[in-house]
């Protein structure tokens, strides 16, 4: 069944301009992040889209796709200790049944002054009521998200999530985060948008804005960017691997 989503997804990009436009906005926020260190790469491909955006990508993801480079797990990835120079992605640490073991991974992986990149949901007073009644993931504040003992093949499916997590590990337990990963340093959050990806229906539903109109909604949104915690539906994280 999972195969079976991302394929939808993959088709339903190619109909949306109006998701592309979103997508290719973030594209170019990851991109202009990056560490010049080489290679960079992007878990949960999925679809495969930010590859067509940036070539120069090793795309991965957990469920096999043809058009996909890597078929892999997050929790152990197969890459030798400072072999990476960037690691990115949207929309996967809260679907990860143990994302301190991930972090810890990426930890390992990456060299020196190499970055982890990510866009995930963040639960603002607004985006809980979007988040938890309208959305098919949870919200669950009082998991311990830092329990190193979660086994990572457990029954948890590629597509369950808790949208709470970023918020917990980059926000409200931020110290926690960086007493457990000292060296890796979080050097931007940014907070951002507000109504237009939900108008946009994503790739599940019918969009109520045309294309033509993302960038003056986008430049509205920017206006909104100062009440960001408490409007915002998604967090921008890059860290920064600094070992001493």
């Amino acid at each position: 069944m999972s195969y079976e989503i991302l394929k939808r997804h993959r088709d339903i990009w190619q109909k949306k301009k109006v998701l592309r436009d979103i997508y290719h906005d973030w594209y170019r926020l990851i991109i202009e992040n990056m560490a010049d260190n080489r290679p960079v790469l992007e878990i949960g491909s999925g679809g495969g889209n930010f590859k067509g955006f940036f070539p120069d990508v090793i795309s991965s993801d957990y469920i096999f796709c043809e058009w996909i480079d890597l078929n892999l797990d997050a929790h152990s990835l197969p890459f030798r200790q400072n072999s990476l120079g960037n690691i990115i992605f949207i929309d996967v640490l809260h679907h990860l049944a143990n994302p301190v073991l991930f972090l810890s991974e990426a930890h390992r992986v990456l060299q020196n002054n190499g970055r982890l990149i990510m866009l995930e949901p963040y639960i603002s007073p607004f985006s809980y009521i979007i988040y938890n009644y309208f959305h098919q993931e949870d919200v669950d504040f009082k998991v311990d998200v830092w329990n190193r003992q979660i086994e990572s093949k457990n029954k948890k499916a590629a597509f369950d999530g808790n949208s709470a997590i970023p918020t917990i590990m980059f926000s409200k337990e931020i110290k926690r985060f960086h007493k457990e990963f000292p060296n890796l340093k979080v050097i931007k959050k940014e907070l951002l948008t507000f109504i237009l990806y939900p108008l946009s229906g994503g790739f599940d539903r019918k969009s109520f804005v045309p294309a033509g109109m993302v960038k003056y909604i986008s430049f509205i949104e920017k206006i909104f960017c100062p009440f960001g915690f408490i409007f915002a539906l998604r967090s921008f994280v890059v860290i920064e691997k600094k070992c001493m």
